[in-house]
């Protein structure tokens, strides 16, 4: 285990490839990848997970959809022998994000939204062959909602709230991944080579997920895939075609906007913090000092319990010092590995 842990909630509609991404992703990083490694805390949902992935390698069967009751995950990602973050995943269903709550609802929906709530990252789920079509079409800035299979606009909604009630409750926004699953469909649906098709999804983006313009949000645009599967059916695939693309980096954005953001940024805020702190203390302390020697001989007692504080501030911002620089360090290697990555910052793109 870890001495860090990321909550994090995928949303998609029913069919954009959730759980097939979760299988590829777990398949690719626990059998390792440029020194990361992932694995499942409890051994029997290692055991699922392999069985499952065996059974797509050996006869193309997919994950079969999930039911109302959530499966529950537990990685650890780790670089080397080094334990870097732990990840609470829940897979739910696809209309679990879609329906309608209230009375008399599936259990599901609700469960979802509050989860929601304390979400660190968010993966937002696109199919392929629908952005395919978005990208066809000249990437309009509007989208009928009637004829919307992705639900974007409910979903971006649904982040853009989560969004403002962590700026109230002065935490930062949660990592986004807008997560484009079949990807080799977007250059088939789109009629462009697939670069660019991938260009013009990350330059209109915006259009499509109107929350990553937000003030202060942090996204990453990934195209993934399991494989050239083309327009295979939803229950089974060619295995002679299995070839993971990208799966692990979304995983390692959501460890580098949590180490920039909830390590880094705040870190070196409680170490202003503690600074402050100190300068006073030995401020005070150097007023007991100079109250010449009858002063001091009365004044002992507390000029002894001012050095302990002193002391025992100094080692506290000694270690919250250690764990900024190591969390910069971390940082900074994770951004060498999404280099060419289209990142977006407060609606910025950058290419990281």
């Amino acid at each position: 285990m870890s001495d860090h842990r990321i909550t994090m909630t995928m949303l998609g509609a029913q069919g954009s490839g959730k759980t097939t991404y979760l299988l590829g992703m777990y398949a690719t990083l626990s059998m390792g990848l440029r020194g990361y490694f992932m694995y499942a805390t409890d051994p029997d949902t290692d055991l699922d997970l392999a069985e499952a992935w065996e059974g797509l390698c050996a006869d193309g069967s997919l994950p079969v959809p999930n039911s109302e009751v959530p499966i529950d995950y537990e990685f650890v990602l780790r670089h080397g022998v080094t334990s870097l973050v732990d990840f609470d995943c829940q897979d739910f269903r696809g209309g679990a994000a879609t329906q309608r709550g209230g009375e008399g609802s599936p259990a599901d929906v609700a469960a979802l939204a509050e989860r929601l709530d304390r979400s660190d990252s968010i993966f937002l789920v696109l199919d392929g062959q629908h952005v395919g079509r978005w990208v066809a079409d000249d990437t309009p800035a509007h989208l009928n909602p009637a004829a919307d299979p992705m639900k974007i606009a409910r979903f971006s909604r649904a982040i853009s709230n989560l969004c403002d009630r962590r700026r109230q409750r002065g935490e930062p926004s949660p990592s986004i991944v807008v997560l484009v699953t079949k990807a080799d469909l977007l250059g088939k649906i789109s009629g462009l080579p697939t670069h660019e098709a991938l260009e013009k999804t990350a330059r209109n983006l915006s259009k499509l997920v109107k929350v990553i313009d937000s003030e202060g949000v942090t996204a990453m645009l990934c195209p993934v895939q399991l494989g050239s599967f083309g327009d295979a059916s939803a229950a089974s695939v060619d295995p002679a075609l299995v070839d993971p693309q990208n799966l692990h980096h979304p995983m390692i954005f959501a460890l580098l906007h949590y180490l920039d953001e909830g390590i880094v940024r705040h870190g070196e805020e409680h170490v202003r913090a503690v600074e402050r702190q100190l300068d006073e203390k030995t401020q005070e302390l150097a007023g007991l000092r100079s109250g010449g020697r009858i002063s001091t001989f009365f004044k002992r007692d507390e000029i002894s319990r001012k050095d302990r504080e002193i002391a025992a501030g100094r080692e506290v911002h000694d270690e919250a010092q250690a764990r900024v620089t190591a969390a910069r360090v971390r940082a900074e290697q994770l951004v060498e590995e999404l280099r060419n990555m289209p990142v977006y910052r407060s609606g910025k793109l950058q290419i990281g």
